[in-house]
């Protein structure tokens, strides 16, 4: 008896560790840089920038697009990022508005797959970039799509964000 107690120990043992080394596995999802956009490989080693890149990143249920993230460190790297994306400086001073009054905002608009400073607007079927900018978090969001639907899917997600972050 004692020897098949053994055997069932070392085999739940043996199963135990290969399900953590498969969960393991399942959850690093590290990407090689040649993976990354355009955009992250242009501003990460900027010190005034914190720059991340995110592959198949689920929007609800269906909708997984890549998104790379801009965030500036203050106020100033902020409205310089905002002037090379082309953004209209009456926006870049009513976000800083909405950031002094501790308000929480957002913009957005459509640009040219890995080219964030170009607007464009987009068709039914489409390749480019949905852009959210939220100065509260001094951020840039470049959301990766594929069709306008794509991106009100996002942009519900992003709102429903924003208003629990203002409820906190």
């Amino acid at each position: 008896m004692k020897i098949n107690r053994w055997i069932v120990v070392l085999l739940g043992v043996v199963a135990l560790a290969t399900s953590v080394a498969a969960l393991c596995r399942a959850c690093d999802r590290r990407v090689v840089e040649s993976e990354c956009s355009e955009v992250y490989r242009r501003y990460k080693d900027r010190d005034d920038l914190s720059v991340a890149f995110v592959k198949d990143y689920r929007i609800g249920d269906s909708i997984i697009v890549d998104v790379t993230t801009i965030t500036a460190k203050d106020s100033a790297s902020w409205e310089q990022l905002l002037r090379e994306m082309n953004v209209n400086e009456i926006i870049i001073r009513k976000q800083s508005a909405l950031m002094q009054k501790g308000l929480r905002g957002f913009h957005m608009y459509y640009c040219a797959k890995n080219h964030p400073d170009v607007r464009v607007i987009p068709n039914e079927k489409t390749d480019c970039s949905f852009v959210v900018s939220s100065p509260a978090d001094r951020a840039l969001y470049m959301f990766d799509i594929e069709c306008k639907e794509q991106s009100q899917a996002i942009l519900y997600e992003k709102i429903k964000e924003i208003i629990q972050k203002k409820q906190k």
